[in-house]
């Protein structure tokens, strides 16, 4: 019996012993404590210098859009214009066309009249339309262009999240 307690003392000993590495001692708490520090500090400074880029280039892109939105509201507006033009210039031309037929002396006069006022109309609205149709298609390329603002490209951020680049 003598030797089975000598041998759980020794299992004793033994737990302890392998114990206490795996506990934390005051040194290694130090060490720990100025490592989670150091990385506080650097992710504090990663971020803290990424928001003040991020912010510069929302700025940037917020200009950018604002100027783009201004670029179709003038077009718009030119399209617009354009369409009242148009507009008042067909009813100058209804109006000339009831004048016209009303001072026709033969009905071959007024089918002529006729002809001349539609086929003067087709080739005007034709040519407005391709005229309106490149003024969008101009606006739309100048609005439309790709925003070069590459918001996910901040080099402080590998430091502190310091991951193997996926391949």
């Amino acid at each position: 019996m003598a030797t089975t307690t000598k041998t759980a003392a020794k299992k004793a000993t033994a737990k302890k012993s392998t114990a206490t590495p795996d506990m934390m001692s005051i040194a290694n708490s130090t060490e720990w404590t100025a490592a989670a520090k150091e990385q506080f500090e650097t992710m504090m400074t990663a971020f803290g210098g990424n928001f003040d880029e991020m912010r510069e280039k929302a700025e940037g892109y917020a200009e950018e859009t604002q100027a783009r939105m201004k670029t179709v509201q003038d077009r718009a507006a030119e399209t617009n214009a354009l369409l009242m033009e148009a507009a008042q210039e067909e009813v100058s031309s209804a109006v000339n066309l009831a004048s016209e037929l009303g001072a026709a002396k033969s009905f071959a006069d007024a089918l002529t009249i006729q002809q001349n006022y539609w086929t003067k109309l087709f080739e005007t609205r034709m040519e407005r339309a391709r005229t309106v149709t490149e003024a969008s298609v101009d606006a739309a390329r100048e609005t439309m262009t790709p925003v070069e603002m590459p918001f996910g490209n901040f080099g402080g951020f590998e430091k502190f999240f310091a991951f193997p680049a996926k391949a």
